[in-house]
């Protein structure tokens, strides 16, 4: 084998059994790899003790509803099943095969409930993060961060201590993790499922393309890869992140990865809170059954001052742990005075790529200076020559500007905004949202989310909408709308539905005009139903500028209020007409989405409704439908939106509104660097802009080469190849002038053939 250099590796040994003997067989192999991934449990665990015991969450049966929706929200061309087969042939078949289908998609459904118990319920800390929605890692690292930027604003030493699980799936004790989840209040029905999906697992070792017998595995504890894992692995860890986080210290897990901190004037000072943890740790793992590694735990002290920080070691089990220089959380190297250097010289070393480099940039961002930032610029250029071709030595505003890529700063601010905006949408059990009550004008340590507040002062906060991260229990029934183009006969069927007078029909409309938005409705009752003999209501509500919400929440809050302003009516048929799709489908597969609480508020009415024997239907009819319903309430949406009407006060801002405003704003701003560019200004005055997409992309890699050399005035002509002394001299060879891209492109003789051409 060859490394990077051609220098020849020898071969590696072959793999070694417990006594130091050399396997001789794939058996053999297939044995000692079982041992090694799926070790033993230790033979004495302590008992939990007593613990407090709490009524279950009840939950409903599992129903066909919940397996189609995770079908369909699978991704076509994954295999989740063991015969291979992509999600979209079972999408294809179903429902005829939904014995097929429950078996593979089952784990999904199981995960979905737990986790939507744990976040409606609280059954975990708030500040256990991962594999649950609005739980991200970067949030993770930024509380992490803002508490350790608050410790140094109060002139103390932040000790960390980051812990290493082995085996942190495989080493879960069954008997253990079932205890923990009962004591959090999972039903009986789950425990059972969760009992026979970590028994009686099996393994097959596949060395060098042959595959092993399948082998009973003793211990399995959860299997990595299901989509269940990862929640029971929340319940068996959660105990050791089951303390308050306050100026003297705290923890958060992330998943299986645990880290804790204590906060106080100097390292030495921090010894015996530090000491505390370990012990709490060993202590857990004397319980668990679970291992913490000596060599994986990793201890760092971040200050600012040199003379707080203490290099004496700490003693867990029996190895001595120094404290480092800098550590890895979550992806990212953090060094004790934060400079995150390690971190953008590694990130750009694993891949020149966005998604790599950009990744939490949100918490690393504010220190890449002048010299960190010239590694992340060449990435920029790098990825102009690879679109454009462009010369590398090319200014990075002026490549990027005619690549027409994102820069630097507003990659970052674009991700930074999003983050502030996720934030304000958080609902209040987040820790993560709670730090915005302690974001004050610092002039010492400022952290990295201060900046960022700073930025988007603009944004509005409080009135912001709040997104949960479930809309609906994953058990209750979704309803969907009605669209008409299911076929000529269908679409009759559906007009005529819409058209009924024994009906009670809700049309609904928003409009979006003169900088307002607006939403407008009418309601059409029987007689037989009509209160006071009033059988016709119209609404109209101006809910804001155009700034702060959009057409499609809109229309959710105008059905939202069309369903509220019904009398007490039962057993009837109620039609709910809109002409917006983006609006109505969204209804059927609610998500984290602006509008989420109109929707919401839209199926607890419809409960109500279904509670006295209603029936309810959602349509879709195009805009351009005859119905007069349909037109009086576009006529009523289009009256909120007059220039006189004052919108009313107290509507929730919508998130991607919001959100698109920033970085529509972000854009706006973009401009080429003072100083940067003066040939490319006299070429195209309208640098940057989209405008270059259409000069490039109709061309050949070359063509495009070609045209940016020109455009930039970085070619291979001798005016610049001489500045750059890689040719003997500036002139041109018809030996007029220096060949310059002007010269070369109106004046010299050699090409007037071609240009008459």
């Amino acid at each position: 084998m060859y490394t990077r250099t051609g220098e020849i590796k020898p071969e590696p040994q072959g793999l070694a059994k417990a006594d130091g003997t050399a396997t001789t067989s794939h058996e053999e192999q297939a044995e000692e790899l079982l041992a090694k991934f799926f070790p033993p449990l230790p033979d004495n665990i302590k008992d939990e003790g007593s613990r407090q015991q709490r009524a279950p969450v009840m939950m409903p049966d599992l129903t066909l509803g919940g397996v189609e929706r995770q079908l369909w929200a699978t991704k076509s061309w994954k295999a989740p099943g063991e015969d291979g087969l992509p999600a979209i042939v079972w999408k294809q078949v179903w429902p005829s095969v939904k014995h097929d289908v429950l078996a593979i998609f089952q784990e999904s459904v199981v995960a979905e409930r737990i986790s939507h118990t744990v976040g409606t319920y609280g059954l975990l800390p708030t500040n256990h993060f991962g594999a649950r929605k609005q739980r991200s890692a970067e949030q993770t690292l930024v509380l992490l961060q803002e508490h350790i930027f608050s410790a140094w604003r109060a002139r103390h030493v932040v000790s960390l201590m980051s812990f290493g699980v082995k085996w942190a799936y495989n080493g879960v004790c069954k008997e253990r993790l079932l205890q923990r989840m009962k004591a959090r209040r999972i039903p009986e029905s789950l425990l059972r499922w969760i009992d026979a999906f970590c028994s009686e697992r099996t393994a097959t070792i596949v060395i060098n393309g042959q595959s092993s017998e399948s082998r009973s595995l003793p211990q399995a504890g959860l299997p990595q890869g299901s989509p269940l894992s990862l929640i029971p692995c929340l319940f068996f860890n959660t105990d050791l992140v089951q303390t308050q986080i306050d100026r003297n210290g705290g923890a958060i897990a992330f998943v299986d990865d645990y880290t804790a901190w204590v906060s106080g004037p100097t390292a030495q000072s921090n010894r015996r809170g530090v000491q505390a943890i370990i012990n709490k740790a060993l202590d857990r793992e004397k319980r668990s059954g679970a291992t913490f590694e000596a060599e994986k735990t990793a201890i760092i002290h971040f200050t600012r001052y040199t003379g707080r920080m203490d290099s004496e070691p700490f003693t867990i089990k029996g190895e001595r742990v120094f404290p480092k220089d800098q550590v890895m959380i979550l992806g990212v190297v953090r060094d004790s005075r934060r400079h995150y250097k390690q971190h953008i010289a590694k990130a750009l070393f694993i891949a020149m790529v966005v998604p790599v480099v950009d990744y939490a940039s949100n918490v690393w961002m504010h220190a890449c200076k002048t010299a960190s930032a010239y590694a992340i610029h060449r990435v920029q250029r790098i990825g102009a020559q690879a679109i454009i071709g462009s010369f590398t030595n090319v200014a990075t505003g002026v490549a990027e500007a005619e690549a027409h890529i994102a820069t630097i700063q507003e990659r970052f601010w674009r991700r930074a905004s999003k983050l502030w905006v996720d934030i304000h949408t958080l609902p209040r059990t987040n820790p993560v949202r709670n730090l915005l009550r302690g974001i004050k004008a610092f002039r010492r340590f400022i952290s990295p989310l201060r900046r960022i507040a700073d930025v988007c002062r603009q944004l509005p906060k409080d009135t912001m909408e709040v997104i949960q991260p479930f809309t609906l229990a994953p058990w209750e029934a979704r309803l969907q709308a009605i669209l008409n183009s299911q076929g000529e006969e269908e679409e009759n069927k559906i007009k005529e539905l819409a058209k009924a007078g024994w009906a009670v029909r809700i049309a609904t409309s928003s409009s979006a005009r003169n900088d307002l938005v607006g939403m407008g409705g009418t309601i059409r009752i029987p007689i037989s139903v009509a209160r006071a003999g009033k059988i016709s209501e119209t609404f109209s509500v101006t809910l804001g500028t155009r700034e702060e919400h959009n057409p499609d929440t809109a229309e959710l809050a105008a059905i939202a209020h069309g369903l509220g302003c019904l009398p007490e009516i039962r057993y009837r048929v109620i039609v709910i007409l809109t002409s917006n799709r983006s609006a109505a489908q969204p209804i059927g597969n609610p998500r984290q989405q602006s509008g989420q609480g109109h929707i919401r508020e839209i199926y607890d009415a419809v409960e109500k409704l279904r509670g006295n024997g209603n029936r309810v239907n959602i349509i879709w009819l195009s805009s351009n439908s005859e119905l007069n319903i349909q037109k009086t309430a576009k006529m009523s949406a289009r009256h909120a939106t007059e220039p006189y009407i004052t919108p009313q006060k107290g509507a929730a801002k919508a998130k991607t509104t919001i959100l698109s405003r920033t970085r529509a704003d972000l854009r706006s701003e973009r401009k080429l660097p003072e100083g940067v560019g003066r040939h490319s200004r006299k070429v195209d005055s309208a640098l940057p802009g989209k405008h270059t997409c259409l000069l490039y992309d109709q061309l050949s890699w070359k063509e495009a080469s070609v045209l940016a050399q020109l455009r930039t005035g970085m070619a291979r002509l001798n005016g610049y190849l001489y500045q750059i002394r890689a040719a003997p001299t500036d002139e041109c060879p018809c030996r007029r002038a220096k060949e310059t891209v002007e010269h070369f492109l109106f004046r010299c003789v050699k090409w007037t053939t071609q240009r008459k051409e």
